[in-house]
């Protein structure tokens, strides 16, 4: 895995570094890149924070875009006091950066994870504002899911309550990446958040689901998905997700876990500028 602000080939890319206060939380974001040029916004997958995008920045500016990476409260440098997490909220406050920060709309969301399910309701809420769409390791939010599924859901809250917190750093990093670095990079950013955060989100995430049957994404949509990813049922639900959408592109990584963008940063690098210069 690569250093801070730098690519698979060691370029380095200027951020400036921002915060501002909203509702309850003091967010913290980067942006790179000439104002007047498209923008993307990237946000990272729970437990994690903007540095899960390093390898992502220099090729995206390369290519001609402006970028935002943000650290979603409860996690990295964005405190929050608040108490609850859902991803509505999220989305509330990636529209406030986005504005803080004069980002001209339509803009293009990029989320891993959590950050793809929080784009999903951005672009649900405000369709208007959103160029296209990527998303990488991500369940749909409107796709419906088995009673069996709803229960592990809710299950899951409960065991991770159970659990200690640094056994499950350590088995959700080797669970999430197949690169020994990012593995490293997850399990200190899991440690670093701290397990009252984690809990805190993901009560949130597992409340995330909102069985909508007649509802399509008519923006462009790139879906990527790790071929060894077996975070849930990601890699089934990305694929029904693709095939519901009539702008869509899927694709599986390779060797890649659930955080494809770190385990092969270079293909995902590719077909993201490719699909958004197509765009």
């Amino acid at each position: 895995m690569t250093g801070p602000d730098t690519d698979t080939a060691g370029e380095r890319v200027a951020e400036t570094a921002h915060s501002i206060d909203v509702s309850g939380a003091r967010l913290h974001y980067w942006t790179a890149g000439a104002a007047d040029r498209p923008a993307v916004a990237l946000t990272h997958g729970a437990g994690a924070d903007h540095h899960m995008f390093d390898p992502q920045i220099p090729a995206l500016v390369r290519a001609g875009f402006r970028t935002l990476r943000w650290d979603v409260r409860y996690h990295g440098a964005s405190a929050s006091d608040t108490g609850r997490f859902r991803t509505g909220y999220a989305a509330a406050d990636l529209r406030a950066l986005l504005d803080a920060a004069e980002v001209r709309r339509p803009v293009v969301l990029l989320g891993q994870s959590m950050g793809g399910n929080i784009s999903q309701e951005y672009l649900r809420q405000h369709p208007e504002e959103v160029a296209a769409l990527v998303v990488i390791g991500s369940t749909s939010n409107t796709l419906p899911i088995t009673p069996g599924e709803h229960r592990r859901l809710a299950l899951s809250r409960t065991l991770m309550r159970l659990m200690p917190y640094r056994p499950l750093t350590r088995w959700m990093a080797k669970a999430s990446a197949q690169d020994t670095g990012a593995q490293e990079y997850l399990r200190r950013a899991f440690a670093e958040n701290g397990r009252r955060s984690f809990l805190t989100t993901w009560d949130g995430m597992t409340r995330t689901v909102t069985p909508a049957p007649e509802y399509r994404i008519d923006t462009p949509e790139l879906l990527i998905c790790g071929e060894l990813d077996g975070t849930g049922n990601v890699r089934q639900a990305m694929r029904r997700w693709s095939d519901r959408d009539p702008h869509s592109e899927f694709h599986v990584i390779p060797g890649a876990g659930h955080v494809a963008n770190l385990d092969r940063p270079d293909e995902v690098n590719r077909l993201t500028v490719a699909f958004l210069t197509k765009v």
